[in-house]
C-alpha cells in the first residue's frame, strides 16, 4: 500500500512511504521508501529513508 509522498531536493524528486495497513491502529507500518523523478516515472528498487535521501542529493548532483 502507498502512503504519504514528500518532495525532496531541489529538482522536484518525491520520497513515497510504502507499508501494510496495521489493522488495529490503522496506521500505515511502512517497510521501505520509493522513489519518483520529476517526471513522476519512479527508479528502480527500494529504499530507506536515509538511502532514499543520500541517492536524490547524489542525482541532482549530476
Amino acid at each position: 500500500m502507498i502512503g504519504n509522498a514528500f518532495a525532496w531536493g531541489e529538482n522536484g524528486y518525491s520520497i513515497i512511504e510504502e507499508g501494510e495497513l496495521n489493522r488495529q491502529t490503522w496506521a500505515l507500518d511502512v517497510k521501505h521508501y520509493l522513489i519518483a523523478k520529476p517526471s513522476g516515472e519512479p527508479l528502480p528498487g527500494t529504499f530507506s529513508l536515509e538511502e532514499a535521501k543520500a541517492r536524490i542529493e547524489l542525482l541532482e548532483e549530476g
